[in-house]
């Protein structure tokens, strides 16, 4: 057919220019097209209008790196496994999309606004490939560290769900909300890191070394910013013994979520941009803030309260009752109006047969030109240092 035989043109044409634009973090998401004008288009090689399976699925072969491993691409002949790397290649977009307006020293609500949506957005991608996409590949060709695979998936919806919800803490500091909702916030936020972390723990390989330490940081110093907060709260409640205990243990995770940030500086494996927690203002802020939070507590014991101070921790709030993040649902468009039932009859007499993927299939894929991620926090003024890492 023609009318396909074109398209196979134009989806050539539309693949390097969301290739093209995938590098393009300046690019504002409202505005790029061929994100929906590619999906529209492969998905007829998926699935025809009706619904069921296109006839062309295995037509095509598709090369993809990996965001973890080798630089050495992976072929398939499959369509499914072409839109699902493109989908998690969306999604990574709209995380280095989000670090990028993150970059800036003159980080207003605005931006936060879209640092925000764009890591729903991401975690939504993430999710629409681990539910939708991810359970029709071929798994016994799927490394456990490759992009589409299930751990790597999860892991990646769970860390966009948690950062976006890092601005939601970095928000409710800044605007003093109640010291236990922070603290059950914070808490939260922990929790979705830690489960990222365990996603992580199937993918039994020395590429996610590097990226669990990240993680496993974020775990600790969360949960120090949870104790914190609950501290403060705590002595606001007079159980000035239970917030001693409580600081002391944020003291604890603090200095444990230094030495995995040390960790993760010095670990091996692949990671977006030079990331360096410890040297974040946020970071670097709530270690003062934990010991004057402390101090405060022993004096006012030793003065006022002269209470015990607990063996046991005590316990933190379970369930924040504002301000938990959920992904954006993601949905690929519906399928280009020229895959007819007639165009694929037409084509399937037609067609002749598709490559054969062959030893050169495996050299090199160059990466794709892309702008910097940035990373400048030294001129943050506010009072938390709040900003994504």
């Amino acid at each position: 057919s023609s009318g396909i035989n074109a398209e196979y043109g134009e989806l050539k044409q539309k693949r390097a220019q969301l290739i093209s634009k995938l590098g393009d973090l300046l690019a504002d998401p409202k505005t790029t097209p061929v994100i929906d004008e590619y999906l529209t288009l492969i998905r007829g090689f998926v699935q025809s209008a009706e619904g069921g399976a296109s006839p062309l699925q295995d037509l095509l072969k598709f090369r993809w790196t990996q965001s973890l491993g080798t630089r050495e691409p992976e072929v398939q002949k499959c369509a499914i496994y072409e839109v699902a790397n493109v989908c998690v290649n969306i999604g990574l977009w709209y995380m280095k999309r989000a670090a990028k307006v993150a970059s800036t020293n003159n980080y207003v609500e605005a931006d936060a606004k879209e640092v925000h949506t764009c890591l729903r957005t991401a975690a939504g991608v993430f999710e629409y490939v681990l539910e939708k996409v991810a359970p029709n590949l071929d798994g016994s060709q799927l490394e456990d560290w490759h992009d589409c695979s299930v751990p790597v998936l999860q892991a990646y919806k769970l860390e966009c769900t948690a950062e976006a919800q890092e601005v939601t803490v970095a928000r409710a500091i800044e605007l003093k909300h109640k010291p236990d909702l922070i603290s059950a916030l914070a808490h939260e936020t922990s929790k979705l890191f830690s489960d990222a972390d365990v996603a992580l723990r199937e993918s039994n390989t020395e590429y996610v070394t590097k990226w669990r330490r990240y993680l496993q940081s974020k775990i600790k110093f969360y949960g120090a910013y949870a104790r914190s907060f609950q501290g403060e709260y705590l002595l606001s409640q007079d159980k000035c013994g239970e917030s001693i205990k409580t600081l002391q243990e944020a003291q604890k995770l603090y200095k444990e979520a230094q030495v995995l940030c040390k960790q993760y500086e010095n670990a091996s494996g692949n990671s977006v941009g030079e990331v360096r927690p410890a040297k974040h203002p946020f970071f670097q802020k709530l270690g003062p803030i934990i010991d004057l939070r402390l101090q405060k507590s022993e004096r006012e014991n030793g003065f006022i309260y002269y209470q015990k101070v607990p063996e046991e921790l005590p316990e933190l709030e379970l369930k924040a009752t504002f301000g938990l993040v959920a992904p954006i649902p993601f949905e690929v468009p519906p399928v280009h109006a020229i895959f007819t039932e007639e165009a694929y009859k037409d084509f399937t007499i037609q067609q002749t047969p598709g490559p054969k993927i062959t030893s050169q299939d495996k050299d090199d894929l160059p990466p794709a030109k892309e702008t910097d991620i940035g990373g400048d926090t030294k001129g943050i003024k506010n009072d938390s240092g709040c900003s994504i890492q």
